[in-house]
């Protein structure tokens, strides 16, 4: 009888057992399902999220009839030409619509960012720090494009019915406090960075306050760089080509600092924050191939400090897709220009005025050949 009652506790652990392992194994299948259910959902939200036709940039019209009639005569030719192929410097080139681009900028407040659009006095903050993040989800590579803050730009101004009541030409940083900051900040911003940038489709947008550097810094070990300019008169120490350790005391102060009696200094701030969104983006790349849920902590920790329309299914696709992605040194791009200074009217001192940027409408038809187009085979009569 005693064995009969141990046979039968035995037999029923043992149905336990099997119980919680199949559990598990149906957990672990919805789990997995759901997992790719969201990596999905988040693929097909992020490219309907913007539409896909190519950025206006205009082609090379003389070079543009010249090989198309030539192809046009060429009777061994594979491909038909195509009506939205561009030539640039005397090469065919059409656009890789499989890109995803995000916006990041850094908004020049501390504490906690609001998801909120407050347009009672315009204070949401200006973007400090603008880039423009590309994923080529073919050639499985990272693009980055600086955009300089006091790049001039139509802008448009809203009223507490967040109604546009005006639009003015003025530096792109104002955009996003002109819209009130929260969900209509973003997307303003993601419509003067497009127009900018000729059109180009953006994907998804991200605004982060000085905490949130900070935090990310500290949560990578510490960012190593090297100062692209001399920096003596901020510490005594950063000499052009030295190499320091920024962490989550430091990098805040090292990314703003500028001299504002000089003209220009947006830009050279500019480069130096180039040079450490290149170290950082290659930490974080590095950290999420050792452990893929940091990305998971690294969001939790920074959530406070951020507004983005970058929702849960669009983040579990970008970091699944962040293990295969590769980014060389030539990946980086600054747009350039020239900066002209405009003195203010009412002065506070002599030396007050404002530094605009214009940009060089060639380079950045170049950056955005070299960023957005492939070049297209095209077989050519000898």
């Amino acid at each position: 009888m005693k064995k009969e009652k141990q046979s039968r506790k035995g037999k029923k652990i043992y149905r336990v057992l099997i119980g919680l392992i199949e559990l598990m194994l149906v957990l672990l299948m919805v789990a997995g399902l759901a997992g790719v259910y969201i990596y999905k959902s988040g693929e097909m939200a992020l490219r309907a999220s913007a539409e896909t036709k190519a950025p206006e940039v205009v082609s090379d019209v003389i070079g543009e009839q010249r090989l198309r009639a030539a192809y046009e005569q060429n009777t061994q030719k594979t491909l038909m030409w195509q009506d939205d192929w561009i030539v640039y410097e005397d090469t065919v080139y059409e656009y890789k619509d499989n890109c995803l681009n995000f916006l990041l900028m850094g908004i020049d407040r501390s504490g906690e960012l609001s998801k909120d659009t407050d347009l009672s006095d315009w204070s949401a903050g200006q973007a400090d720090a603008i880039f423009l993040v590309s994923l080529d989800t073919d050639e499985k590579k990272i693009s980055v494009i600086g955009i300089p803050r006091n790049a001039m730009v139509n802008l448009e101004i809203y009223n507490q019915e967040e109604e546009c009541i005006d639009t003015i030409y003025n530096q792109i940083c104002l955009q996003y406090g002109y819209a009130g900051g929260g969900e209509l900040g973003l997307e303003k911003m993601k419509d003067s960075v497009s127009d900018l940038l000729m059109g180009l489709p953006i994907h998804g947008a991200c605004a982060v306050s000085y905490d949130a550097i900070g935090v990310i810094t500290d949560m990578l070990g510490g960012i190593e760089v090297m100062i692209p300019e001399d920096m003596t008169a901020y510490r005594g120490d950063y000499t052009a080509g030295s190499i320091v350790t920024l962490n989550g005391k430091n990098v805040v102060e090292y990314l703003r600092y500028r001299d504002n009696s000089e003209l220009g200094s947006p830009t050279t701030r500019l480069t130096r924050q180039k040079e450490f969104m290149k170290a950082a983006i290659g930490d974080a790349v590095q950290a999420v191939k050792k452990n893929p849920a940091v990305v998971k902590e690294m969001y939790q920790a920074v959530l406070r400090y951020m507004n983005t329309d970058i929702t849960l299914d669009k983040a579990v696709y970008l970091a699944a897709q962040s293990l295969d992605y590769s980014i060389a040194d030539n990946s980086f791009y600054q747009l350039t220009g020239e900066d002209k200074r405009v003195d203010f009217e009412q002065p506070q001192k002599s030396e007050d005025f404002y530094d605009d940027f214009y940009l060089d409408k060639e380079y950045l038809t170049e950056t955005l050949v070299r960023v957005f187009y492939r070049e297209v085979v095209v077989d050519m009569p000898e």
